[in-house]
């Protein structure tokens, strides 16, 4: 009895799974067709990104005011999509930030391209993801890759994974939302990535509409982290349009995208790190050109690192020096100038060492959501050693000392560039250490300078000779520079 109840166990199991197979295949075709069994969509209107933890140009809102806000405008916006290619292309027009932190604007062309190599979902995920993002590109992959289909939240949930395996070696997933329309209401994924672990990424379409035949959303809108990044309102759309030779792609450059562990990247050149030393238990970090410096501060009972270096190799080279240099002390704290990603990237490594990150208040929602995500497509150090990442918020000013040594951490704002900026002031040595403040001996400030100026020189008063920025420079800056860059000398 038991043996007959288990083998009509198995058969049911074995039904059901050909049944939920049979449904995804009539699900796709369902949706396919509601939006029109099309070989090729374009579509067209205004949209705006953003650089990831960064904000974008506005020639009405220069400030930063937060993680991704504002956001760059994009006007006269089209994306064609060749599925039978497959193949994607998207141009717009914009208005940048000038060079070297200036924040006059200067016109610029939106360009995002997904050349046929890429869509392979044998290549890195990070480079196909956002043709698989858009509803028709997403129902392709269904169709080609064994989708399944559930129920959630009154839709009917499509699920499958590329061939293309995360650097854990676990698979990536994507899911795409199908309402009682057969229309793609959200489609979702995520992606390893350094400061935002397993990164969602979430692409919602609303707004369904006949543009003469063709269905296409009004509103698209993309966040990553739960953060807004690109966003489009769609004015015009046209199926099979016949013109769209005239937007073919490129062919992919020799040995593929490249990518963390991919082709047509080697692995990176081993990092030498040289060591200046600018007072009695202060030193300077560096790789040299092009480096991500840090200060290292030795106090009575720990040690606290001002900046983190940048990316993991780094940050894993200093710690390892700072170990050598100052033994039987614990690095206790991690000082972050603000949270853009070439400033972010090392922290995981601290995380792991157990120092609690200093960073301006405004940042630490975004820094903390982003370290505590799990990690489990990636093998980077905090995943290999999953620790809660630890916060100290610094609203306009914060000192650390112990009676011998000081360090005194400043907000600076407004500021263009973040609204989390801060800047790290060693009294004893008179040291200004700032991250993209940058001065060019010769060459007038940008606006960046500008706006530090006037918080160092007239609201602060700080008592500095040095002035040392994180980005390495060629020679060594002084106060009489950042004076003589404003105008001041």
């Amino acid at each position: 009895m038991v043996r007959k109840l288990a083998l009509v166990a198995i058969s049911l199991a074995s039904l059901t799974g050909s049944a939920i197979a049979q449904d995804a295949k009539a699900v796709i075709a369902n949706a396919q067709k509601a939006l029109g069994d099309v070989k090729s969509i374009t579509y067209s209107g205004s949209a705006k990104d953003v650089s990831f933890q960064q904000c974008g140009a506005n020639s009405t809102d220069m400030n930063c005011r937060g993680t991704h806000d504002p956001m760059r405008p994009i006007n006269n916006y089209v994306r064609a999509i060749d599925l039978a290619a497959p193949a994607s292309r998207a141009t717009g027009a914009t208005n940048n930030i000038g060079p070297g932190g200036s924040t006059t604007l200067t016109p610029g062309t939106f360009s995002q391209q997904i050349s046929t190599q890429q869509v392979d979902v044998s290549q890195p995920w990070a480079g196909s993801l956002e043709f698989y993002l858009t509803p028709w590109g997403f129902l392709k992959g269904a169709a080609e890759n064994n989708a399944t289909a559930s129920r959630k939240s009154g839709h009917t949930v499509l699920t499958w994974s590329p061939t293309v395996k995360a650097p854990s070696g676990k698979s990536y997933v994507i899911n795409g939302y199908v309402n009682d329309k057969n229309l793609i209401d959200r489609v979702e994924t995520w992606s390893a990535e350094n400061i935002m672990g397993d990164m969602e990424i979430v692409a919602t379409y609303s707004g369904w509409k006949d543009f003469g035949g063709t269905m296409a959303p009004t509103k698209i809108v993309q966040t990553r982290g739960g953060w807004p990044f690109f966003e489009v309102d769609v004015m015009s759309a046209k199926a099979n349009p016949p013109d769209l030779a005239t937007l073919a792609m490129p062919p992919a450059p020799a040995g593929g995208r490249g990518g963390p562990g991919g082709p047509g990247r080697g692995p990176a050149p081993a990092l030498t790190v040289t060591t200046e030393k600018l007072g009695d238990g202060l030193w300077k970090r560096t790789t040299g050109a092009g480096s991500y410096d840090s200060i290292i501060v030795e106090f009575k009972d720990y040690v606290m690192m001002l900046e983190a270096g940048q990316s993991e190799a780094r940050a894993l080279a200093y710690v390892a020096e700072i170990k050598k240099l100052v033994p039987n002390k614990p690095i206790r704290y991690v000082w972050n100038s603000h949270p853009h990603s070439d400033h972010t990237g090392g922290l995981p490594v601290l995380v792991v060492e157990g120092a609690t990150i200093v960073t301006q208040k405004n940042n630490v929602a975004f820094l903390e959501k982003a370290l505590n995500t799990p990690r489990t497509l990636m093998t980077d150090t905090l995943a290999k050693n999953p620790k809660k990442a630890k916060f100290e918020a610094v609203d306009e000013k914060k000192v650390y000392s112990d009676g011998t040594r000081t360090i005194e951490i400043y907000h600076v704002s407004p500021a263009p560039h973040s609204n989390g900026l801060t800047i790290a002031y060693i009294p004893k040595e008179k040291i200004l250490f700032q991250a993209d403040f940058t001065v060019t001996p010769g060459e007038p400030a940008n606006d960046h300078v500008k706006a530090l100026g006037p918080v160092v020189l007239d609201k602060l008063k700080l008592d500095f000779d040095r002035y040392i920025p994180v980005h390495a420079g060629a020679t060594p800056l002084t106060k009489a520079d950042l004076q003589k860059a404003l105008g001041r000398s």
